[in-house]
This record gives C-alpha cells, sequence and structure tokens, in this order.
C-alpha cells in the first residue's frame, strides 16, 4: 500500500515536472512569435517615459496640472516638429539623394583601393555570387532597406499612437499590470516601476545630450573639410548615438563613404575627426548630461546588443540597452536587495 502512494507521488511528480518544462517551451515559443510586437510595445513605453517626464518638468516650473501639463507638453513637441520640418526638410530633401548617388561612386573607388592590396583581394575572392560576379553587391542590400521604408512609417506610426493612449492615463495601464502581483508584493512592484522609469529618462536624457553634440561637432567639423552633404552625416551621427558604442561607428560609414569620393586624405581626416568627437562625447559629454547619468558597462552593452540583433535583427540592436537598464534595475532591487540583502546604488536613483 505504501509503496503505491509512492510510486503514485512519483508519477505525479513526474507528470507535473514535464508538464512545466512543456509549458515553459511553449511561453519561450511563442515570445520568440511576438518578439517584434513585444520591441515595439517597449518602444511605446519608452517614448511614453519621455513624453511623461517632460510634462513633470513643466507641471514642476509651472504648477500647472497634469492634464494642462501634458496638454503642453504636446503642444511643444508639435512646435518642435514643425520647426525641424521647415528648418531642416529642405538640406535633407536636397542631400539625401546626393548621398545615395554617392555609394556607387565610394563602392567603385573602395573596389579600386582593393585591387591595390593584394592579401584584400584575395580575401574577398570568395565572395563571388552564383553568377560568378566578383564581390560582395552592396547595392542590393540598399534596395532590400529601402524595400521596407513603409514597414518602418507604420511601426513609428503604432508606437506614437500607442504612447499617446499611455500617457494619457499611465496609472490605470501599471494598476492592470500590477494587479497580477500578490497584494503583499504590490508596493514593492509599484517601486520597481517608478524606479525603472526614472532609470529609463536618465538614459533618455544622456543620450539626448551626446546625440546633440555629437550631430553638431560632426557637421561642424565636416564642413571645415569641405565634405559635401555634411548637415545630412552630421544628423545621421547624431541619430546613431541613440545605440551606444554600436551606433557611433554605424554613424561614420556613411560620412567615409563620401570622403572616400574625395580622396583617401579626406577618409583619414574625416575618420580622425569622428574618433576625436566620440571619444570627447564618451569621457566628457555624456557623464556631464546629468548628475544620475546611468551607465552600463561597455563590454556588458556591446554584447548585449549583438545579442539582441541576432534575436531580433536592428530593433534588437537598437532596443537592446534600455531593455537592459530596465533589466538591471529589476535585477538590483528584487535579487540584490531583497534576496541577498545587500545596499547598492539603483542605476538612476
Amino acid at each position: 500500500m505504501v509503496a503505491r502512494e509512492v510510486s503514485s507521488n512519483f508519477v505525479a511528480r513526474v507528470l507535473v515536472t514535464i508538464g512545466l518544462v512543456l509549458l515553459a517551451a511553449l511561453t519561450v515559443y511563442f515570445l520568440g512569435k511576438l518578439i517584434d510586437v513585444l520591441l515595439l510595445i517597449f518602444a511605446s513605453v519608452l517614448l511614453a517615459a519621455a513624453i511623461t517626464g517632460v510634462r513633470s518638468l513643466i507641471q514642476h516650473l509651472t504648477r500647472l496640472s497634469a492634464g494642462w501639463s501634458l496638454a503642453a507638453t504636446y503642444l511643444l513637441l508639435l512646435v518642435l516638429i514643425a520647426g525641424a520640418v521647415v528648418g531642416i526638410w529642405p538640406q535633407l530633401a536636397e542631400q539625401v539623394p546626393e548621398v545615395i548617388d554617392k555609394v556607387p561612386q565610394a563602392l567603385e573607388r573602395l573596389s579600386d583601393l582593393v585591387d591595390r592590396v593584394p592579401w584584400a583581394k584575395e580575401a574577398l575572392e570568395g565572395t563571388n555570387d552564383e553568377n560568378g560576379n566578383d564581390g560582395i553587391h552592396l547595392p542590393d542590400h540598399f534596395l532590400g532597406f529601402f524595400s521596407t521604408t513603409m514597414g518602418a512609417i507604420a511601426s513609428v506610426s503604432l508606437i506614437v499612437l500607442i504612447a499617446i493612449y499611455l500617457t494619457l492615463s499611465p496609472k490605470v495601464y501599471v494598476d492592470n499590470l500590477l494587479i497580477m502581483v500578490p497584494r503583499s508584493r504590490r508596493e514593492r512592484a509599484h517601486e520597481l516601476v517608478r524606479a525603472q522609469t526614472k532609470s529609463l529618462r536618465y538614459w533618455l536624457l544622456g543620450r539626448l545630450a551626446s546625440m546633440v553634440f555629437v550631430g553638431v561637432c560632426s557637421w561642424l567639423g565636416l564642413m571645415l573639410l569641405g565634405v559635401p552633404m555634411a548637415f545630412t552625416l552630421g544628423l545621421i551621427a547624431g541619430l546613431a548615438t541613440f545605440i551606444p558604442y554600436l551606433g557611433p561607428i554605424l554613424g561614420a560609414i556613411p560620412a567615409l563613404m563620401v570622403a572616400l569620393v574625395q580622396g583617401p586624405w579626406v577618409v583619414l581626416y574625416v575618420g580622425i575627426l569622428y574618433f576625436v568627437v566620440e571619444t570627447a562625447e564618451s569621457s566628457l559629454i555624456y557623464p556631464l548630461a546629468t548628475k544620475k547619468a546611468v551607465h552600463l558597462a561597455p563590454a556588458y552593452t556591446v554584447i548585449i546588443q549583438l545579442a539582441g540583433g541576432v534575436v531580433a535583427g536592428i530593433p534588437g540592436v537598437i532596443l537592446a540597452t534600455p531593455l537592459a537598464v530596465v533589466g538591471a534595475v529589476a535585477i538590483q532591487m528584487l535579487y540584490v536587495e531583497d534576496v541577498l540583502g545587500e545596499d547598492v546604488d539603483i542605476l538612476g536613483s
């Protein structure tokens, strides 16, 4: 009788274990299928955190109600967007096609330089396509990039729409989410959400300061070097700085390709310019952007970005760092403080 009960309990535990494993596998599977949707939602949350941060600042300075402060925030954003369209769009409309036209010339110049270096030419001999053509045809990749433009516009529109809904009543959405947390831990969960939101705002503030600095300095430096389309190339460098460490490298590539058409010495000068600008940004501007700047170790950041790229492509690379900030705050509060009982400086606190 006892043996039968022991056997029954063992079978029950095995079945429960199998069920939990299958549930975990199904969860991972569906999360993988929904990764693009989850990243889109997180991008909306990130934008909503920025908007509500500006609203809080306006409310603190003007003593307006939350509703009127939010209305003032959206009015300010509309004015800034309108000013950007009026002031920036004409230059972009003129210079972006020129940058695109320079790409084939830069690739042709690069091919000529590679032909002069025996070891580089041998390294590229293995890149023949199925038709026997030599080299890697980057224009094909550019065509693929521009074919996704409509999808990117649709994604951005959804991000903005969801963010607007989140900013209208953020407390409602947070309360609905945390209702799944046990009542005894709900206040701690609210503290976690507030800390994560605060850390994201400080991280965004640091990124914004870095983007403006890199964009303006790159623009002025390229103008002094006589590189054409300096404004557009500086804007690209500034926007790419949103992605720490990897972004500056990606932002420098268009400028180097345009400089390649001008000559190898111009490429050298542009490379030095970007190196100096990025060094100044990382060592001076970003740490001074705010006294509560959110810092993640460079190695961790790059590893997380590479992992994000493998999992979700370009969106994963773009959102990897703010996701890491959110995860780091959760680990610090829920594990280091609550489980280990250690005192730790929470990111952005």
